[in-house]
C-alpha cells in the first residue's frame, strides 16, 4: 500500500505541477471551481497541498496496519490460550483414564484367588 501511495503521490504531484504551468500560461480551457483554483496560486502551495494529502494517506495506512497487527496479535494470543487449556484438559482426562485402568487391574488382582494361579 505504501508503494502504491508513493507512486500515486508522484503522479499527482506531476499532474498538479503541469496543471499549474498550464494555468499560469493561460492554456487551460476548463473552468475550475474557485476552491480548486485557490490551490493553483504557486508551486509551493501545490507541493504543500499534495504533500499534506500524501501524509494523511500514509497516516491512514499506518493506522490500519497498527489495527491489523493488534487484532492479529490478540487473535493469536487467544488461540494459544485456547490450545493450552484444551491440552491441559486432554492431559487430565488421559491421566484420569490411566488411573482408572490401574485401579481396575488392581481390583482384578485382588479378586484373583491365589489357588487358581498355583
Amino acid at each position: 500500500c505504501r508503494d502504491l501511495e508513493n507512486h500515486h503521490h508522484e503522479k499527482l504531484l506531476e499532474i498538479s505541477i503541469n496543471t499549474l504551468e498550464k494555468i499560469l500560461k493561460g492554456e487551460l480551457d476548463e473552468d475550475l471551481p474557485d476552491n480548486l483554483r485557490a490551490l493553483f496560486v504557486d508551486k509551493d502551495t501545490i507541493v504543500n497541498a499534495v504533500g499534506a494529502s500524501h501524509d494523511i494517506h500514509l497516516l491512514k495506512i499506518d493506522n490500519r496496519e497498527d489495527e491489523l497487527v493488534t487484532r492479529t496479535n490478540s487473535w493469536c494470543a487467544h488461540l494459544v490460550d485456547t490450545i493450552h487449556k484444551n491440552e491441559i484438559m486432554r492431559n487430565r482426562r488421559r491421566v484420569k483414564e490411566i488411573n482408572q485402568y490401574i485401579d481396575h487391574i488392581q481390583n482384578e488382582l485382588d479378586n484373583l484367588e491365589c489357588g487358581d494361579v498355583i
